[in-house]
């Protein structure tokens, strides 16, 4: 098969990768690298936040509020449609421990930017979860509060795992699954390691129900071939929509889409031991290694563009990245998709990762679709560098709000 120099993998520009350790934002919030699992445990894929917080927020292009990104990524004339703001979806979020507050969090939040009351139901169906109000506290927080920023309309149901086990965590995806729970399940956490046969096995029932899983593809940079990290799961599960992230550069406090470049850290790239699918394949998107590649697609995760969420455990108001952010944003946004679906009298989109890359990306991206309907990142590095097309930093790119929800929403095969 020949290879578009413009698909095939780019290679590791080491020089550019960032191993996250410390990074400080404008007024003085730090955010540190996630602390190590402990053995059998899985790590919520966010920067932790220091002990320092704000006492608002302060809406800004290095502290992205609401407002900002939906403006950013063209959500506005999805949102103020009830048929395509998430209503009559659900969104399945699973994070371990959960936030003991996350109930007076998410208003608190939802009232500094005047969105609609949330509609949350919290399940525990592992009986009393863990605690760890500043790790996973947080990661359910910003969970939470950005599904409902993209997906006003949807319930929201937070499943907390009784700990950050893989039982556990793949646990809750078989109960989202038993009790239908979602169109979507988010997952904004991973370990190390290929995808285990447990979630093969129940990915092959979510694709059966139409349920998407999504999941980020990590903070610490590129994955396979040479690299630093291996793939990390469940992000390197084959039915998995990975999320990768940007650093989103705006053009004001209040919005308007500038930019975008493949951010550092961003999780990416070959999953050893994992044939390429052959949607992948006929795309033409990956060379001769001929692995499974990830992630899918992006959106906004660098901290130094990050966006504001409020747990009060953790001392309020703070900004967070990470591909934490982007796993929920895309969630949100499949529902909404998924809404305007179920208006047209169509099923929910389930394994879409197919239908992206053949139906609205093409064979190396040639496909009229793809450049109306995605902003493809053409700058930055994870390790593997960015560029035209798909790349192993941010996937296809991150989407073009309505266009791209008008195409999935009319296409009865999607």
């Amino acid at each position: 098969m020949s290879r578009d120099p413009h698909s095939v993998r780019r290679r590791p520009n080491l020089l550019a990768t960032l191993v996250v350790a410390a990074i400080t934002l404008t007024g003085g919030l730090t955010f540190v690298a996630p602390v190590a699992a402990a053995a059998g445990a899985l790590h919520p894929f966010l920067l932790r936040p220091s002990v320092t917080s704000f006492s608002t927020e302060t809406c800004s292009t290095t502290g992205l509020c609401p407002s900002a990104v939906l403006s950013a990524y063209g959500l506005g004339p999805l949102l103020v449609n009830s048929t395509m703001n998430g209503t009559g979806q659900s969104i399945a979020i699973v994070d371990a421990c959960g936030d003991s507050a996350i109930t007076t969090d998410v208003a608190t939040f939802d009232t500094a930017n005047h969105l609609p009351a949330i509609h949350l139901t919290v399940y525990q169906p592992q009986g009393t979860p863990c605690s760890n109000p500043t790790g996973w506290g947080v990661e359910t927080a910003l969970d939470v509060e950005w599904a409902h920023v993209i997906a006003p309309g949807a319930n929201i149901h937070l499943i907390e795992a009784a700990s950050a086990s893989t039982s556990n965590l793949y646990g809750a995806w078989n109960y989202s699954l038993a009790n239908s729970l979602g169109n979507e399940i988010s997952n904004s956490w991973g370990g190390s390691g290929n995808c285990p046969s447990v979630a093969q096995k129940l990915l092959t029932s979510a694709t059966k129900a139409h349920v998407t899983i999504l999941a980020s593809a990590g903070d610490s940079g590129a994955w396979g071939s040479g690299m630093h990290l291996t793939a990390q799961q469940p992000a390197d599960c084959q039915s998995v929509v990975a999320v990768g992230g940007t650093t989103l550069n705006v053009v004001n406090a209040s919005g308007g889409y500038k930019s975008e470049a493949a951010w550092s850290g961003s999780g990416g790239g070959y999953t050893p031991h994992t044939k390429e699918p052959t949607y992948e394949s006929k795309a033409n998107i990956t060379d001769s290694y001929a692995e499974l590649a990830k992630p899918d697609v992006a959106a906004v995760a660098d901290p130094t563009t990050g966006v504001w969420v409020y747990n009060a455990a953790a001392g309020g108001w703070f900004v967070v990245g990470g591909t934490s952010v982007a796993c929920p944003i895309w969630a949100a946004y499949l529902s909404d998709v998924n809404s305007w679906r179920a208006a047209n009298t169509y099923h929910a989109l389930g394994a879409v990762d197919s239908y992206l890359y053949l139906n609205v990306y093409g064979v190396n991206g040639k496909l009229a679709s793809y450049t109306k309907t995605f902003h493809d990142v053409t700058s930055g590095s994870n390790g593997w560098s960015a560029g035209t097309g798909w790349d192993a930093a941010t996937g296809l790119g991150s989407f073009q709000g309505y266009a791209l929800a008008k195409l999935l929403a009319n296409a009865a095969t999607a």
